[in-house]
């Protein structure tokens, strides 16, 4: 039995554009600059995205496409879902934090027995989010099933 664990890496790096503003670089992929918000910069560009809404927007497309993943593992079919998200950042005992995400999902399925399944994959997909697992404020999830 070998010791090794497996292990994912997933690397980038980061440049200095101007002001309160830096890149960042995948390889292969398009690079995309990153801003101190506007709450905390008023001279920050409105078309770029901050740390704190790319932090927000990690929980909820993980989310997303765990719940796609989960619910193929329960055999849940869906037609359609919505996800929203939203951040909230407060005073910590080391300055600003997040102090929670609410994720609101809306699963639209077909059948009563899809919506059954739904229901227990909503929860899974939730529950084993890789991300929100990893993140030290509580992720909310505040969803229904609808059939449509």
């Amino acid at each position: 039995m070998s010791d090794s664990q497996e292990e994912h890496k997933y690397d980038m790096i980061s440049n200095w554009v101007k002001d309160k503003i830096v890149t960042i670089e995948i390889e292969g992929r398009h690079n995309i600059q990153v801003a101190t918000p506007p709450d905390f910069w008023s001279e920050s560009p409105k078309d770029i995205l901050s740390p704190e809404e790319l932090f927000v927007a990690s929980a909820l497309s993980c989310y997303g496409v765990s719940l796609h993943g989960v619910a193929k593992r329960f055999h849940a079919e869906f037609k359609d879902f919505h996800l929203s998200a939203s951040g909230t950042l407060k005073q910590g005992e080391y300055g600003w934090e997040f102090a929670q995400i609410t994720i609101k999902a809306k699963i639209v399925v077909e059948t009563k027995k899809d919506q059954k399944r739904m229901v227990k994959a909503a929860e899974r997909a939730h529950r084993y989010c890789l991300v929100a697992n990893s993140m030290k404020c509580p992720i909310h999830l505040d969803y229904e099933v609808v059939i449509g």
